[in-house]
């Protein structure tokens, strides 16, 4: 990654905006604390998660989901995440 490839991801952390990103989390569970977090997160009018996705992690065939949600809420969602023992293995801001 070059230096200003950094620099735009460093940007991020002051976009306060509702503008919604695609983000991708990768988990090391995909079971019930880390479906409920997201499902918390899908009631917000400016999150959109496929429904089908929240069902598959339910039954634990999937650890990993795109969203799209503003940036400003991703710290938030690790915290949940790490608040409920869930393993965050990645999180990457996807193109639109």
């Amino acid at each position: 990654m070059t230096q200003s490839e950094i620099a735009a991801l460093e940007t991020l952390t002051r976009d306060y905006s509702e503008t919604s990103r695609r983000v991708l989390f990768v988990l090391g569970s995909g079971k019930s604390p880390a479906v409920e977090v997201f499902q918390a997160a899908a009631k917000n009018p400016l999150t959109s998660i496929p429904p089908e996705h929240l069902a598959q992690m339910a039954d634990g065939r999937r650890r990993s989901l795109t969203l799209r949600l503003p940036v400003q809420m991703v710290p938030d969602l690790v915290r949940q995440l790490a608040r409920r023992n869930v393993a965050v293995y990645h999180v990457q801001l996807l193109d639109d």
